[in-house]
């Protein structure tokens, strides 16, 4: 169950994320290094691998953990597409159920490794399958495990990651192609992003708890309608 604090503590953001492998992931390994005293992230349990399977067992970890009992959380499902029509279907099908339940989809493809990739290069970027991306990235770091962590080689160069991986979604709108299906695409910069938010209210959140001046505080309060704000 999600802890619950009294009237004096507030309970810090919370990023909740689902990807196929759970703890054992690439996903897991990467994003364990965003987590911090101001910043929950928690990865779900269950061992389905289908989109459909998947998504179930987010939703029993939610209820299970009383996650709708949190002020501030955004809860993920990290898909790979394989660039496969049977799962890009299964990712289609689910769509709705994961906004009923407030889940976000962030997908990839190939698959998450082209995330690792994106930061190194911009171009020659199309992969048919995981193993094809595993095995450059291999080839760039001369040793590449699924089990490794590599966050402190790429984290000068994630500003570029994202970039790129925004200019990928545009240039799919332009050419009027469905994002799943998009090669090579990944929305895993929105998982950062939604860090970013967390980390930066929280910040803020804290400078007001002690008296500090923040800078246009007002404008602040209506961007972020915090409910620390209005107490």
């Amino acid at each position: 169950m999600a802890r619950r604090y009294n009237g004096l503590r507030e309970r810090k953001p919370l990023i909740v994320i689902c990807s196929e492998g759970g703890k054992k992931s690439s996903e897991f390994i990467y994003f364990q290094n965003f987590s911090s005293r101001d910043l929950r992230i928690q990865f779900s349990t269950g061992s389905s691998t289908d989109p459909k399977g998947m998504v179930e067992d987010l939703i029993k970890y939610i209820h299970k953990e009383d996650i709708k009992s949190e002020d501030n959380v955004r809860i993920f499902l990290v898909l790979d597409t394989d660039l496969d029509v049977k799962r890009i279907n299964e990712i289609k099908e689910i769509e709705k159920i994961c906004k009923e339940n407030n889940i976000e989809i962030i997908t990839s493809s190939p698959t998450f490794e082209i995330w690792y990739l994106m930061h190194y290069r911009k171009n020659k970027l199309k992969f048919r399958t995981s193993h094809d991306v595993k095995k450059e990235l291999n080839n760039i770091l001369g040793k590449y495990k699924e089990t490794m962590n590599i966050y402190n080689l790429i984290k000068n160069k994630t500003e570029d990651a994202r970039k790129l991986s925004k200019y990928y979604e545009k240039q799919s709108v332009k050419d009027q192609e469905d994002i799943l299906n998009y090669n090579p695409h990944t929305s895993i910069y929105k998982i950062l992003d939604a860090i970013d938010d967390f980390n930066l209210k929280e910040k803020i959140r804290i400078k007001i708890q002690k008296n500090e001046t923040v800078t246009n505080c007002n404008h602040l309060k209506k961007i972020y309608k915090f409910t620390y704000f209005n107490r």
